[in-house]
């Protein structure tokens, strides 16, 4: 299974688990690739501070969303620079059954997120998917990453019709947080 496979599956593993369940699946995942120490470290990593940055930075992007009458927020980060993020709003948006990302492209506003350092260290170690270890790293680092991001979404609540989505930079296709 290469890692594009593995991005597929998280999409699907969003709408059919829950959050605790995608987090063991993923670091099982990394443990059998990359080994139980690196799923280990990776794991023991505090992301309270994250979520907390993730669930400030999202709120204000549903209020200027709302006002804005825009139809998603598509938030990026950036594997290759520090984990730095964006929050992206956007006017346009299409299902992922359309297999049409490009509304992503064409935002309105945009507001920057958190950076997890940590992780992009621990990224950088073996790259992307370069082999085996790479490969059960780098998706545990975006499961969790994506299970971040989830969290701060369900802590507030929102009752809007915003689509809420996530991926790293030129991943395709975009993780649906909600359609």
């Amino acid at each position: 299974m290469d890692i594009f496979d593995h991005l597929n599956e998280l999409q699907v593993d969003l709408k059919s688990k829950n959050l605790e369940e995608i987090e063991e699946k993923y670091f099982n995942i990394c443990s059998t690739l990359a080994g139980p120490d690196r799923a280990n470290s990776i794991k023991q990593l505090g992301l309270n501070e994250y979520v907390n940055d993730l669930k400030l930075c999202l709120k204000q992007s549903i209020k200027l969303a709302q006002k804005q009458t825009a139809r998603a927020i598509y938030f990026e980060y950036d594997l290759d620079n520090n984990w730095d993020s964006t929050f992206f709003i956007c006017e346009e948006y299409s299902v992922l059954e359309d297999n049409d990302d490009d509304w992503a492209s064409n935002w309105n506003e945009d507001l920057q997120g958190p950076r997890l350092k940590e992780f992009a260290d621990i990224y950088e170690i073996n790259g992307f998917d370069i082999n085996e270890t790479a490969v059960g790293s780098t998706i545990y680092l975006i499961a969790r990453t994506v299970i971040s991001y989830a969290k701060a979404y369900q802590v507030l609540s929102d009752e809007s019709s915003l689509a809420v989505c996530i991926a790293f930079h030129d991943q395709d296709p975009i993780i649906r947080i909600k359609e």
